[in-house]
């Protein structure tokens, strides 16, 4: 089919492709995308080892294979059975792989086709404020809460810009500018490294995350295959009302909204530490929070054979903002190395004048069985407090493996700690603080922090279907001393029958010190079309509470406009001791952004919260308007079309020269730029629907389209 679309296009198109030595490319009936080639041979193009593994041969047998100046001989094509098919009138290229050499995971791009994109500057903005009034507030400084965070970019050819302040004025304390961050980084193709330049935070695959200023050179796992690269979950949660969520990784807020009563899954958060865990904070209308820490990632420290992974980093200790600690100076390096047979070597240490730590571990590719890892640290650490330096060590297992042909994941993470005082780099940096009165003619008197004997977690993801999925997330840490530990437990289904959706989520803590907490949710949404209103939902929550109160929760939500972006809800809360409490809000996605607006109140409280987020982005053709961005960008150009929506940009569509932002690619892969055929204007046509970009990190990548074509319909017969 993609063949017979092929040669349907016109045949000058391919003409001006095959001068400029772009081809199109079919691997096994699927579509490939476009390829600049050479040919050193007539009708036979040079096919790389890195574009071999790129459709999908086997990385062992394309390492047997023989290569000419970087091309791969046609003898070695012939006696693995590889057929190959050019046509040069539509430059189009067929292979036919075996299927005992072809693996139909997409295995990366080859680095020529990675691209810094265009010169521009944007900024993003994102701010909310919040009113409330009533006797849970009576207490507070101000009624009112405003947060403006401004993500400023420039990218430079392969250079990115980033200043990130943030203006927060709470309901408390003095209202305060702080800068989150301001870094430069850039791609370096040849060490598939980044570089970066200012305000960062450390990896925590060997040693525990830190926030720095300085500077750091990484291997970068995004420019490597997708066989090599880690997985990272989604973000899940529960809201009783309209609630602020805030994620944050080493005490950096990257990423805030609000969300609606019910269950909820962020999907769009990109932490800048992709193994790092990150905290997630929920602030209900009545001004209680919710704080969970969540993993991120937890695949093992594995290197393919013959491969090095290394991270260097030189700078300062950045504390929380509004924490007072010192800011040592450190250094940090860590490195792997692939062995053949998928063991994977790998160490590194962490200096400053408090404080010293060495690790070193093995780790084993187990193939089916997943992945492993074994590791053993050691630290020694200046704690004033007992004025004296203090040692330890933590021996961490760590198991990951994905089940492709399940759909599921599972992780486990051991550490145990034989020596009783055993200190990160973070905890060694806040015991340096201490108080007046903590101490006594000299002496400290404060109570110490309990020492860790050991820790496990367990978290395991399960799709059943498109519609019904599983996961669970167990904790358990213990402490030196009688009766001394900390359990957690997590779960949630989710599923549909019919038109009906439902999920059970529950959760159980068993803290240090404190109660027990516990809580089982249930879930269900019900389409109303059946009493004729359609896109109307019924929703009905119900909690199940150990040590708090049982909640029973009603509303509906639906979605308005042609194009579904507004959307609404509205319910009532009801809780055990009788107290209840009424929710509405509705957010409006647009072309430059995306507002939304609710309302609640209850016994005690009355709050109004409102949210707007955008971007602006200049360059060389002038100023367009767009929604929140990511990381990577893209900016589509249809000249004379307006109103042309994007495919995977919702809510998205061209402004009246033809201009829009598409606010999240990813890097190193290639990304399909579509645009949308439904609801054109009478009589267009769309010369050309896609273009492929393939963005280094950070890139603002530049496609300009065929003008579309307009029929005369007046004039046909």
């Amino acid at each position: 089919m993609l063949r017979l679309l092929v040669w349907c296009l016109p045949w000058s198109v391919f003409a001006a492709y095959a001068e400029t030595g772009n081809v199109y490319i079919i691997v096994n009936n699927a579509y490939k995308g476009r390829v600049a080639l050479s040919f050193p041979q007539p009708h036979f193009p040079c096919m790389t080892e890195a574009l071999l593994r790129e459709w999908g041969v086997r990385s062992d047998s394309v390492s047997t294979m023989l290569f000419t100046d970087s091309c791969v001989s046609p003898k070695s094509l012939e006696l693995r059975e590889i057929k190959f098919f050019f046509d040069d009138r539509a430059s189009l290229l067929t292979l036919v792989i075996p299927e005992p050499l072809f693996t139909n995971r997409e295995n990366g791009v080859t680095t020529s086709r990675w691209d810094d994109g265009i010169n521009a500057a944007f900024v993003d903005y994102h701010l909310t404020y919040s009113h409330t009034t009533g006797d849970n507030y009576r207490g507070d400084d101000r009624q009112h809460s405003l947060y403006v965070s401004l993500n400023e970019g420039v990218n430079l050819g392969p250079w990115r810009l980033r200043y990130n302040p943030v203006f927060q004025k709470e309901t408390w304390g003095n209202p305060q500018w702080h800068t989150e961050r301001a870094v430069a980084f850039r791609t370096l193709r040849t060490l598939r490294s980044s570089l970066t330049l200012g305000d960062n935070s450390t990896a925590s695959t060997l040693f525990d995350s830190v926030s720095y200023r300085g500077i750091n050179l990484q291997s970068d796992d995004r420019m490597l295959p997708d066989d090599y690269r880690p997985f990272s979950p989604w973000i899940r949660g529960f809201a009783r009302s309209n609630a602020q969520v805030k994620i944050r990784q080493n005490g950096t807020v990257i990423y805030q909204t609000f969300v609606s009563p019910g269950t909820f899954i962020l999907k769009d958060v990109y932490p800048p530490n992709p193994d790092g865990d990150v905290e997630m904070t929920i602030k209900e209308s009545d001004g209680t929070e919710t704080l969970r820490t969540l993993p991120w990632s937890s695949m093992p420290n594995l290197v393919h054979s013959k491969h090095w992974a290394y991270d260097l980093t030189a700078g300062k200790y950045r504390p929380y903002v509004g924490v007072e600690a010192e800011e040592p100076l450190f250094y940090q390096f860590s490195a792997g190395y692939g062995l053949p047979v998928g063991i994977t070597l790998y160490g590194g240490m962490q200096n400053s004048d408090i404080y010293h730590s060495a690790a070193a571990g093995i780790g084993k590719n187990l193939n089916s069985w997943g992945a492993l890892s074994l590791d053993y640290s050691y630290a020694t650490a200046q704690d004033p407090r007992r004025n004296k330096t203090v040692r330890g060590g933590m021996a961490r297992l760590r198991y990951a493996k994905a089940f492709q042909e399940w759909e599921s994941s599972l992780s486990v993470l051991a550490q145990y700690y034989p020596d009783q005082r055993y200190r990160t780099f973070g905890e060694t940096i806040s015991q340096q603080t201490s108080y007046w009165w903590d101490w006594e003619d000299g002496k400290f008197v404060g109570e110490f922090e309990a020492e860790k004997k050991s820790r496990l977690e367990l978290r395991y993801n399960q799709y059943l279907s498109e519609s019904d999925s599983f996961y669970l997330t167990l904790a358990r840490e213990t402490y030196r001393g009688k009766n001394r530990e900390e359990s957690s437990l997590e779960l949630g289904y989710s599923g549909s029958w019919q038109d009906v959706d439902y999920s059970v989520y529950a959760q159980y803590s068993h803290p240090n010190y404190g109660k027990e907490q516990g809580e089982i949710v249930l879930s269900f949404s019900v389409p109303l079309d059946w009493l004729a209103l359609p896109r109307l939902t019924l929703n009905i929550d119900h909690t199940t509470a150990k040590n708090g109160d049982n909640i029973r929760q009603v509303g509906v939500s639906g979605t308005a406009l042609d194009d579904y972006s507004l959307s609404y809800s509205l319910s009532n809360t009801q809780q055990q001791n009788k107290k209840s409490s009424q929710n509405a809000s509705a957010d409006y996605q647009y072309n430059a952004g995306e507002l939304r607006l609710g309302y609640s109140q209850g016994e005690g409280f009355r709050q109004q919260d409102a949210e707007i987020s955008g971007s602006i982005m200049a360059y060389r053709e002038g100023i367009i308007l767009g929604q929140s961005l990511g990381d990577t960008l893209g900016i589509i150009n249809v000249p004379g079309a307006s109103g042309i929506g994007v495919d995977n940009q919702y809510g998205t569509t061209t402004d009246w020269r033809g201009q829009a932002i598409i606010s999240n690619l990813t890097p190193y892969r290639v990304n399909r730029l579509s645009l949308s055929s439904w609801d054109l204007p009478d009589g267009m046509e769309l010369s050309e629907s896609e273009i492929e970009v393939v963005p280094t990190a950070g890139a603002i990548m530049y496609s300009k389209f065929a003008p579309p074509l307009y029929h005369n319909k007046a004039s046909e017969p």
